[in-house]
């Protein structure tokens, strides 16, 4: 019997960076966070943009408990449908703690927002 021996060679872990998030309409977490964005966005800037959904997501991996979300997001302004670009960072390492929105990365319609 001839005697069999297996390596186990480690790789180091390689982040695969920004990538879509499938049915992105269906996904109630990236909803949440898109909610999160506008209702947060409203608090710092005394606007009153309320959230309809998120239409696009990207997610950046980082490999680590740590995700940055880049989010495409439909809001009512006054009468007018707007998107509202965002991205929001989410450490899973802390749980109960809200993800943190990032302003600088904020646009409504093409303009840039405080």
């Amino acid at each position: 019997m001839a005697a069999m021996a297996f390596v186990a060679i480690a790789r180091p872990y390689e982040p695969y960076g920004w990538v879509a998030v499938p049915n992105v309409e269906k996904d109630s977490h990236v909803q949440y966070l898109g909610k999160f964005a506008v209702t947060r966005y409203n608090e710092q800037t005394k606007a009153y943009l309320e959230f309809i959904k998120v239409t696009e997501a990207e997610v950046l991996d980082r490999g680590t408990e740590h995700y940055t979300y880049k989010l495409v997001i439909q809001v009512h302004d006054g009468y007018a449908v707007k998107s509202f670009k965002s991205e929001v960072f989410q450490d899973l390492s802390a749980p109960g703690q809200p993800p943190v929105l990032n302003l600088a990365f904020v646009i409504v319609n093409g303009q840039s927002e405080a």
